[in-house]
């Protein structure tokens, strides 16, 4: 058996996972990626190919993070039968839509995250940088990858728009249907390279996924020319497989993006102000009419962007309402659990 699991390793099993598992598992057990979540159904792909497996129950009593998600590696029995699940090297999340709390679990073990967007009114600097932090939350290095860059007059503008955001912000101009994608995104499709395409509806991910595969496995549809926003052609989340062994991960297009309670990612894509701030008079300066404020001095200096601040307030003051929002429903849970303790106490006259 351990000679199947690390054929494995050209596809994606790479020695942080091949350490978790022991030398008895490797005599006695398989592995099998996740290429699909259809309820309390997945999809895994193994040495013999793809098949069918129902979760079982008590799987199905955990948290929805310790619960296999599109990308995780599987160890199996000797039936098939799910194990454990092997470590994650990364995870990408978000807050669900609306007012919700819940987090929307997206994708597992992904290497590089193509936020996609183009050069139309698609285009906007915040909702990047929004995109950015949320990779950077899930240990996932971005890419920005600037589509229908054939239809603008000036694309290296974008580029250059995207790039001065962060000095390690790299953005790629390109047409989505250029028999060329495989060769322009080939750095990051190396053989056992995990890659998740991200972004709106209409922005063109379907068509190069298409276009790496060189098979039609998503369908797509043109945006609407009156505002240039997309349709949904992407329901579900897919993963899929490249002749020389990268996987490529699809997921639905995303009108709002709620980040998680994790700082990491808003501390470094918006590094630049973190290190202004920590030149500010007063701790926990707001940056906002604060005398003494190195941040506001840098923006009248001219070295830092209005609309980059604004947008780091916005982003922060949504992080804050979360951990506030998550406090009172602990809050609320620890007193109903009392509550049915003492109903517990007075009626058995023990817990």
């Amino acid at each position: 058996m351990s000679n199947g699991i690390f054929s494995y390793s050209n596809v994606g099993l790479r020695p942080f996972f091949q350490q978790q598992i022991t030398i008895e598992e490797l005599d006695n057990c398989s592995v099998a990626r996740v290429t699909g979540c259809q309820g309390e159904w997945l999809t895994l792909q193994n040495e013999e190919g793809s098949k069918q497996l129902k979760l079982p129950g008590k799987w199905r009593l955990l948290s929805h993070e310790e619960q296999p998600m599109i990308g995780d590696w599987l160890l199996l029995d000797s039936k098939l039968q799910p194990i454990r699940l092997l470590q994650r090297i990364s995870s990408l999340s978000r807050r669900s839509s609306g007012h919700g709390q819940q987090t929307q679990y997206i994708a597992a073990n992904i290497d590089t995250l193509f936020i996609v967007t183009s050069c139309n009114r698609d285009f906007k600097l915040s909702r990047i940088e929004r995109y950015l932090a949320l990779a950077h939350e899930g240990n996932s290095q971005p890419v920005i990858l600037l589509t229908k860059a054939d239809l603008v007059d000036d694309p290296e503008f974008y580029r250059r728009e995207v790039e001065a955001l962060n000095g390690n912000t790299l953005a790629v101009t390109m047409d989505a249907r250029s028999s060329e994608i495989s060769q322009i995104l080939k750095p990051w499709t190396a053989p056992g390279e995990t890659v998740a395409f991200l972004g709106s509806s209409g922005v063109g991910k379907s068509t190069l996924i298409n276009s790496l595969l060189g098979e039609v496995v998503n369908r797509t549809q043109a945006a609407r020319a009156q505002d240039s926003r997309g349709r949904h052609t992407t329901v579900s989340r897919h993963m899929f497989q490249m002749d020389d062994g990268a996987w490529l991960i699809d997921t639905p297009g995303m009108r709002e993006l709620r980040l998680g309670e994790n700082r990491e990612g808003l501390q470094k894509v918006f590094s630049d102000i973190e290190q202004f701030a920590s030149r500010c008079k007063y701790r926990g300066c707001s940056h906002e009419g604060v005398m003494g404020c190195a941040v506001l001095a840098a923006i009248q200096n001219g070295d830092l962007d209005k609309r980059h601040l604004k947008n780091y307030l916005k982003l922060q003051r949504e992080q804050e309402y979360l951990k506030e929002s998550q406090w009172q429903q602990r809050d609320r849970d620890r007193r109903f659990s009392r509550m049915v303790n003492q109903v517990k106490k007075n009626k058995y006259g023990h817990r």
